[in-house]
This record gives C-alpha cells, structure tokens and sequence, in this order.
C-alpha cells in the first residue's frame, strides 16, 4: 500500500473516532451514566464518539442518553463549580488536530480536560505526563509512537483511570515493571489547576537524568486552536498562548524547569520538568500550573505569577500564623481513644491517671453498643470519666463513616450524641473523630455549625490505614477539623512503633495518637495489649512528654482560624512522603 495512502487511511480511522485498544467499556451503569454525562454534557460529543470510546452500540448510547435526559452542552449554569471545571478527558476523540502520527492511540488515564472560564464548550486538554525519560531510556508514553523500554521487552502496561476524589482532587499512580512509582496529583482551584509530578525509586539502582513531557493541548479552546507559532510565547518556565484578540492567555509553567516549547501542528505548548536523581527508596517531585488569564499584558501577569508560584521554596502549603496563640512546646501528645470500648474504662483509665496524662473518649452508640455491656462502656462509666477530667468527644450515634451519600445525617449523628451527653451531665462535645477514619469536604461546614471546634481524622490519605503510621498535626497548615492521627495503635504495634509516631512531636507540631480498645475483642485489628499499652504510658511519661486531650489544643490554637484550603496541606504531604 502506498504509504501516503495509508496515512491518509489511518488519518480516516481516527476522524471516524475508532480509538482501538483504548476502548474502554463501562463497569456498570452508573460509571456509564458518569462517562456519558462527561462526554455528552460537558465535552458535547456525538454518539458516534460516545459508541467509540465505551464500545457499545450507538442504539445503546441513544438509549441511555434518552433514559438519563443527557444533551450535548447541558450542564445547566448553577451547577458549573466557582473553581475551574476539570474532568477526565473521556477518549472516543483525538485530542489534537495535526501531528497524528506522533499520537497515536492516546490513552485517557493521563489527560484531564480543563474548560476555559470564559467559554463553557471550550476546553484545553492536559497530558500529564505525556512522556516519562530517564538514563534507561523513554519509561513512559501515554500514546503509542515510538517504542518504550517496556515494549522492547514485550512486557505491556496495564490500563488505568484517574481517581475522583470527593474534593475534587485527579489522582494518578503508576508502578513500573522495575519498582519505580509515579503519580500525578492535580487540584482544581480558581482559574487555574495546580499539579504535582512526583516519582519514587522503588528499584534497587539509582535512577538518573530524570524528565517528563507535559503537553497542553489546544485545539478544543476556541480563539486558540491556530496551528501556529504566531500567538504563542515562551519565556521559560512559562509557556502562554493567546487569543487572536490578545486579551486571553492559557498559560502553564513547571518549577525545575527542563525546557518550554511548542508544536504548532498539534497545536500545543510545553513547560517540562525535571527531578533530581533518585537513590533507591528515595522520593522526588515538582509542581506545576495552568492558569487562564483575561488581560492583554501578558508580561505583567508572568511577572505577577512568578514569585507565589515557580519563584516560591517548595515547603509545603503557607501556614496561616493567627491560628497558632501560643508557642506550642516539644514532645506534645493528644490521646484519643475510640468506640466506647469498656477496657477504656477498666485499664486506660487508671493507668492516665497514675501518671497524670489526659485523653479524649470519643463516644458512639453503634456496634453491640446498646446490649453488650461486657465489650462496651456504660453511660454511668462514660459519667465517671468526665468526672476524672477526661473529655468526652463525639464519634456519631452509629459509628457513621461520613460520606457524600450521608452528609444529610450527620447533623442528626452527632445531634444524637450531644443529647445523650447532656441527660448524663456531660457538655457538648467541642471535639469528633471522624468513624473509620472517612472525611468528606462537606462534612467540614456541618461539623462547625454544630459547635466542633477540633475533628480528628485518621491518617489517610497520606498513608494507608493498614500501616498504622501518620503524621503529626500543623498547626495553620492543617485545618483544626482536619487534625491527623500520628499514630494509629495496632496489635503488631511495639514500642518502637508508639516511637516513631510521637517522634514528629517538636518543631510546632502535635503527635495525635488513635486507639481503640486495650484490650478491643470485638474489633481485634484494632486491639492493644493491656501490658503493651502500659509499656506506652510509662515510656511518655519517662521521656517528659506532656499528654493532653483534643479539646486541650485550644490553649496553643484558635480553633475559629479555618484553613482557606484545607487540602492542600494533605496534597502535599502525600508527594513528599509525609513532613519533610
């Protein structure tokens, strides 16, 4: 065949939206119900894209677009977010418009499409990252065009999607075949989406000489999609192309700038990072923008941009100084214990007392709670309890993990407790703990109107639960009804483990212990030996470390200080391996 007919050919195949191996076929009907809104609602596609990129049927699609009363551009106005609307690019269209064959089969698990403020049908796609390279060679590509080590070897990388948290937070995370992880973490924010490349060198040879591809695509934005060099500008780490009128600028930049650059026949611009070299188990990352700019000073907006942004030390979030009142000292340890367990009562109780420590006792009614006084404390106990000096803390009448599907009980959760709290004498709660550890954006807001002046969550997202580790709460960084656990208590648990989850106690910062029952038998994941824990007390006590409950925080922090962004701080730390 001609090669200039198959090209041609092969140009055919994609215009008619045929995606090949990227098909991606809906788990059920509600990820299909997802995807169609996504594709047809919000990025207007036809059904023939819709069929193409889910494999099914075009009858099929018209069907469930009929069921659902999807349309092309039908996301009503009140319902587009304050914050710049991103999704997943969906696949079943090529993102670019020239340049094909050095795109070919692009996969939708890096991309994330970003609609203009202006404009609601118009959208740039990011790829991040498009390519991955290193001393070993190109490891990464999101399209196939030429071969990556890994299709050298023969060995193939399975397909992945974006994860959707509930804050509105991309997460990505790869592991390749030799143990070096990557991801990406993207956050949609005001007019701009902030982005975080981070890799971590799981192999046992260093890895050296790294950089990625990012790629901006534009050629769904109207005003931008020229296929030129004319209306775009590169003054690195900043790349900006803008409108034929000259008053809107989409413009990117990454810190550890590799090179900024563009290929009009795409048409796209680049701001690519590197990362310094990793040493096994070491872990890197850099951070970078897009922003969507109305303005025809193009320079004045790079030289406002630069010093908050690529200009700026990367330590982590701003802290906001008015939340901390008072200087908070070293080795500061709150206790929180879990689940109205009776050994709580039995064994915790005199063993804080002995040597003068306090604690919180976050209480709940759910589990065997109501019938099985042996496991669970009594209201009289919890009564006893206060009396000592301990605080009672609110934990849901149900042990209700909190959710998007449930933020409309909560109140009555927690309205629940507070009831039973007063007919016992005991005050209000001021402090909850989030059941199982789940925390939602919603629930921020609801817990504050309800007279929660400190929320302890556990230490996820930052860690995994099953590991038990943490990091210890920053004040005016983390928000005080975002408090994290330091220390999660298990039964491998040994002191060495209580050491290491109090050790980021200094430096103005708080370790938050978890427990649950010690003994817990109904909750054994979760149990501490009664002579294990004792070892606990006596070791804080030994090394001069002051032990305090949630509520007690309010002497070094003003709990009315929210954090404007109260995820950030968490982003961060999950690319950097907890604190720096």
């Amino acid at each position: 065949m001609n090669p200039r007919f198959r090209f041609f050919l092969w140009v055919a195949v994609w215009t008619g939206a045929v995606w090949a191996r990227e098909v991606r076929l809906p788990r059920d009907a509600v990820d299909l119900r997802y995807w169609l809104e996504n594709m047809v609602a919000h990025h207007g596609y036809s059904v023939t894209e819709a069929a193409s990129a889910t494999g099914l049927g075009e009858s099929e699609i018209d069907a469930a677009l009929g069921r659902w009363k999807i349309a092309p551009f039908s996301i009503p106005a009140a319902d587009r977010p304050v914050r710049l609307r991103v999704l997943p690019y969906p696949g079943g269209r090529h993102p670019r418009l020239g340049f094909f064959d050095g795109a070919i089969e692009p996969q939708r698990e890096t991309k994330l499409s970003l609609f203009t403020p202006w404009d609601p049908k118009s959208y740039v796609v990011v790829d991040v990252p498009e390519a991955i390279f290193t001393d070993a060679g190109l490891v990464y590509l999101a399209h196939t065009h030429i071969p990556t080590v890994w299709d050298q070897r023969g060995t193939n990388l399975a397909r992945m999607e974006w994860q959707r948290r509930a804050d509105g937070v991309f997460e990505m995370e790869r592991q390749l075949p030799d143990g070096v992880v990557f991801g990406v973490m993207a956050r949609p924010e005001t007019n701009r989406l902030s982005m975080r490349w981070w890799m971590r060198n799981g192999s046992a040879h260093p890895v050296r000489n790294i950089r990625a591809q990012v790629c901006l695509m534009l050629g769904r934005a109207v005003g931008f999609e020229g296929q030129t060099a004319t209306n775009k500008v590169l003054e690195g780490p900043f790349a900006a192309v803008g409108n034929a009128a000259g008053d809107r600028w989409v413009i990117t930049a990454w810190q550890g700038l590799n090179r900024a650059w563009q290929n009009p026949p795409v048409p796209c611009i680049h701001s690519d990072p590197r990362l310094d070299d990793l040493a096994p188990g070491a872990m890197a990352s850099a951070r970078g923008w897009v922003w969507f700019h109305e303005g025809r000073d193009l320079a004045r907006e790079l030289a406002r941009l630069r010093p908050t942004t690529v200009d700026l030390p990367d330590t982590g979030p701003v802290r906001v100084a008015t939340a901390v009142k008072a200087p908070i000292p070293d080795r500061l340890v709150v206790l929180t214990f879990d689940d109205s367990v009776a050994s709580q009562y039995h064994v915790v109780r005199p063993l804080l007392k002995k040597a003068g420590f306090n604690a919180t006792f976050f209480i709940t009614e759910g589990f065997s709670f109501p019938t099985n006084k042996v496991d669970y404390l009594t209201w009289a106990q919890i009564q006893e309890l206060h009396r000592d000096g301990f605080e009672i803390g609110n934990h849901t009448q149900t042990h209700m993990g909190v959710a998007a599907s449930n933020l409309g009980r909560l109140i009555q959760e927690v309205e629940y407790i507070a009831g039973r709290c007063a007919e016992h004498g005991i005050p209000k709660p001021v402090s909850f703990a989030y059941p199982g550890n789940a925390i939602h954006p919603g629930a921020l807001p609801i817990l504050r109107s309800h007279g929660i002046r400190f929320a302890r969550r556990g230490a996820q997202p930052e860690f995994a639960y099953d590991t038990g580790r943490g990091v210890a709460y920053e004040p005016g960084r983390d928000d005080p009804l975002l408090v994290p656990t330091a220390g999660d208590a298990r039964p491998t648990w040994t002191l060495d483990n209580l050491k290491a989850a109090v050790a980021g106690a200094r430096d103005g910062r708080v370790a938050v212990l978890q427990f649950h029952g010690v003994p817990d038998r109904d909750h054994p994941w979760v149990n501490t030996p009664a002579e294990r824990f004792a070892e606990y007390v006596a070791w804080l006590k030994d090394n001069g470390y002051r032990c305090i409950a949630l509520r007690d925080l309010e002497q070094f922090v003003d709990p009315a200080v929210s954090i404007p962004d109260p995820w950030a701080v968490i982003d961060w730390r999950r690319t950097v391996g907890g604190h720096p």
